[in-house]
Order: C-alpha cells, then sequence, then structure tokens
C-alpha cells in the first residue's frame, strides 16, 4: 500500500524522472539543498527492539519545538534490520512502517523536512555479500510505499557503512540503491551514503554519478578524542580532559570545511554534515565552542547540517527538565 498525506500527495505524480550522469559539467548549477538547519533525533526508532528501550521515543512536541526554533529538518535514524524479513522479498514489519509513517506524517504537518535513512545496520558492514540485496529490498519497499508522499521526505541510502563496505562498494550501493529509487520517486532528494563510518575522508575518496536531486553527506566528530571522550560506546573509551579552542584547531576545524566545498564544487551536488556533535560529559563551554566553531564554519561556506544529537548522549535538550540546554541551543542557533 502507498502512503498518503492528503491531496499534497498528488504533486508528485506527473514529475518526469531525473537520469544520473556519469559527471556533472563544470559550469552546472549546484542545486539548493532543502536541509539547512537539522535536528537527528536518534536512540528512538534506531534502537534494536522497540523505540524508548535507549531512553527517548519521539513525541510531536519535540518536532514542534524544533520548528518553533527555526530548524526546517529533522532526521530519522532508523533501524529496519530487526524490523524485516531475512528472505525475499524482506517484508517490513507493518506496525513498525506504521510508526515511521506517524512521525512522517507529524513532520510534514508541522512544516519540517524529514529525512529517513538505514541506520545500524551493521551486518550489512560485516558481510555485504549477504545483506547488500537486503538493503536494496528494503529500499525498493520504501520507494514504493511513499512514492506519493510529498517533497518534505527525503531517503538517506545507508548510516555510516564501514570494513567490508569498502568506498569503492558503497559508491557502487549507491547507484543501484538511486537507480531502484527513481523508478518510483523519479524527484525525490535522496543523501547517499559515505564509507569509512561516514567520514570526511570516505567522502572524499568517493566517486559519486551525478544526479541533480542528490545530496552527498558526511559525519563530522573530528577530532574523535576531544569530541567523544569518556563516551561509554567508543571503545576504546577516551580518557576524559582533552580540551578544544587552541588556532590550531580552529584552523584543522576549517580546512576540513574547505575540502568538503571543494568536493561539493568538483562534482556539482550540495554536500550536508549530516551528523556533529560533543558528548554530555564533556564541560558545557568546550561543547558549545566546538559546535558553534562547526555550525558557523558550514553555513558561511553554504552547507547544511544536522546536530546529534536531541534528547540522549549528545543532547541539546534535557528530557527530564524539559527544556533546551541554553549553551547549546545558543551555538546552534545565534
Amino acid at each position: 500500500m502507498k502512503w498518503m498525506f492528503g491531496l499534497a500527495a498528488l504533486a508528485l505524480c506527473a514529475c518526469n524522472p531525473s537520469q544520473p550522469a556519469a559527471e556533472a559539467a563544470p559550469e552546472t548549477p549546484i542545486a539548493s539543498s532543502p536541509i539547512q538547519r537539522c535536528m537527528n533525533l536518534g536512540n528512538a526508532l534506531d534502537s534494536p527492539r522497540r523505540e524508548g528501550e535507549w531512553g527517548y521515543t519521539i513525541r510531536r512536541a519535540d518536532m514542534q519545538r524544533l520548528k518553533d526554533a527555526g530548524f526546517d529538518t529533522v532526521r530519522l535514524p532508523i533501524r529496519w534490520s530487526t524490523r524485516v524479513g531475512h528472505t525475499a522479498p524482506y517484508t517490513i514489519d507493518p506496525d513498525f512502517l506504521s510508526r515511521v509513517d506517524e512521525v512522517v506524517r507529524w513532520g510534514g504537518e508541522i512544516g519540517l523536512n524529514v529525512i529517513i535513512n538505514v541506520h545500524h545496520y551493521e551486518e550489512l558492514s560485516e558481510r555485504p555479500d549477504l545483506h547488500e540485496t537486503r538493503l536494496e529490498g528494503i529500499w525498493d519497499q520504501l520507494a514504493y510505499h511513499y512514492a506519493n508522499a510529498p517533497d518534505f521526505l527525503i531517503f538517506e541510502v545507508v548510516n555510516e557503512p564501514y570494513d567490508a563496505m569498502t568506498v569503492k562498494r558503497t559508491d557502487a550501493l549507491n547507484q543501484r540503491v538511486l537507480a531502484r529509487i527513481r523508478q518510483d520517486n523519479p524527484d525525490r532528494w535522496v543523501i547517499l551514503a559515505t564509507a569509512n563510518w561516514g567520514n570526511l575522508d570516505g567522502l572524499l575518496k568517493s566517486k559519486p554519478v551525478y544526479d541533480p536531486r542528490a545530496i552527498l553527506t558526511y559525519h563530522d566528530y573530528d577530532p574523535f578524542e576531544f569530541t567523544h571522550q569518556g563516551a561509554f560506546w567508543a571503545e576504546p573509551v577516551r580518557p576524559m580532559g582533552v580540551y578544544w579552542g587552541d588556532r590550531e584547531d580552529y584552523v584543522r576545524l576549517a580546512k576540513g570545511l574547505d575540502r568538503a566545498l571543494a568536493f561539493q564544487d568538483k562534482h556539482r551536488m550540495p554536500v550536508f554534515i549530516g551528523e556533529f556533535g560533543v558528548y554530555e560529559r564533556v564541560p558545557m563551554d568546550l561543547r558549545a565552542k566546538w559546535i558553534r566553531a562547526l555550525r558557523e564554519g558550514a553555513e558561511t561556506r553554504g552547507m547544511g547540517w544536522c546536530h546529534w544529537d536531541w534528547g540522549t548522549t549528545l543532547k541539546s535538550y534535557d528530557l527530564e527538565q524539559e527544556e533546551w540546554l541554553p549553551e547549546i541551543k545558543a551555538a546552534l542557533l545565534d
């Protein structure tokens, strides 16, 4: 069954397919990305078994708070791999899909863009020979299901492939999945995957095929020993006490952004920082300093961004007190 969003769903019916080319001509205009200021609603739909087991369940009120604050997009990390069959056609759990529909609909009603991705698909990176077809089956279903959804819905192929999902293999997967998506969604914005855990190095080594409605992405947690100091899930656990804010730190940050911008200019597709943030145990002044520097640097270069995260381990909002962390909010928006 195809998802419907009132009469607006009819708007896409007359679109002509976009035809990707191997490379864009140097004079090709870079399309304006719909994503400028975005928040990740993580540790909810990407939990292993049920939403809420990692401490957060997405609420419509949270999306409204983000819209009211000035955000234009939310990114929904989604773990489909534990909610689909293991044999073809890899059927998605209808109850879980219905919940995703609900959250997507909230975003549209509030006036936010909504990114849905494939998150935490570790098996894909460990044994791609066994799981690439399954990922393609997931996207076949999602592309058909959301074919009539308005333009506010954005697809992201897969989050942070690593190990056996090399740059070359990720590039090939992007092309195959994008071609399948385009059969039902000829003009939908699609964010392409980046290998090497989604980092800048993975982006710069990639060879993306040009598509006028594709967005390139990378995640920026550099330097990792600063942003993830003390993080219990980052093995080995990095020691606390790492400082950030010297002149050399700002220069390093700017160089990374400049390299991403040069890649955007070369490939004529917008680049989007899909994740960035600092672990909550890092002193607040240092968290805010790094977040502000990266956010302002991205905006100065015309690049959209998406902060990780809303209410959990790299949070910008206190779920217990039901209030923004003022320093983080200011770093993101002021």
